[in-house]
């Protein structure tokens, strides 16, 4: 096979890997994005060093793990975290390129201009990252704006080009899941207040609840569609968008969600 096709192959497995990983997220009631299994996962499927989870705080510098939590990089470990705790990660061309272009997405930092790239090389950044083994950095952005939450992976070696298109369908993935699940906890902060509240929160409709209701006593798509007088295929419209708002996949964490905001009886 040629070196095209073990890519594409890869690239397909990766694909089905990541659509049974986001489908188990998915079955979840997610109030923020697990990103320790997130990084883990991406360290596997581009064959990464470790991969750093990056968290613009209030200061405007950087808080987040390094993953795997045991990973040497070349006995260099402690050096990497005191930088990434530094004013010098601000000199990372990742950075450098979402603050100066507002261009948000799946980037690397191979084949960057160098006025992204030099201020990292000047204070050392580049020569310890070369020495952990991970100068070639993958970002993965997971919101917008100037400073975005991102996930980087870093191993010694470039992103191919069907690997930054994964990283790009990734980002996009984990972005909209990621909005989901903080509308959801905001749905929960607003639970005290009573079902309107939340149901208002997650922009559930009137008719989607009186289905959402119905579900939860046990009524099959059919029954709904008789008790409220509509076709069946609207039933499955509405149930697809009530699963969407509620972060799920399945009529059984759907009640669970549900019962769990106040929407429905337990």
């Amino acid at each position: 096979m040629s070196t095209e096709g073990v890519e594409n192959a890869m690239t397909g497995r990766d694909d089905g890997d990541w659509l049974e990983f986001t489908a188990e997220l998915l079955r979840e009631p997610l109030t923020e994005l697990p990103m320790d299994r997130i990084a883990l996962k991406l360290r596997s499927t581009f064959h990464a060093c470790a991969v750093a989870i990056n968290e613009p705080d209030e200061s405007g510098m950087f808080a987040g793990d390094l993953y795997p939590l045991d990973a040497a990089l070349e006995g260099r470990r402690a050096d990497m975290e005191e930088w990434r705790s530094s004013r010098s990660v601000l000199t990372h061309p990742i950075l450098r390129y979402y603050s100066g272009t507002g261009d948000v997405r799946a980037v690397q930092v191979a084949g960057m201009e160098s006025r992204f790239t030099r201020p990292w090389a000047v204070t050392g950044g580049e020569a310890l990252f070369r020495e952990c083994a991970v100068q070639q950095q993958l970002s993965i952005p997971v919101e917008r704006g100037p400073n975005p939450k991102t996930l980087v992976a870093g191993r010694d070696t470039p992103f191919t080009e069907q690997e930054m298109q994964l990283a790009g369908t990734l980002s996009r993935l984990l972005g909209a899941i990621d909005r989901q699940a903080r509308a959801y906890a905001a749905a929960l902060r607003s639970a005290k207040s009573g079902p309107d509240d939340v149901a208002s929160a997650i922009r559930l409709t009137p008719r989607e609840r009186s289905v959402l209701g119905l579900l939860a006593e046990g009524l099959t798509a059919g029954a709904i569609a008789r008790r409220l007088d509509i076709a069946e295929r609207t039933v499955h419209k509405h149930l697809e968008r009530c699963y969407s708002k509620l972060g799920v996949t399945d009529r059984l964490t759907a009640v669970l969600a549900a019962q769990r905001l106040g929407l429905v009886a337990a």
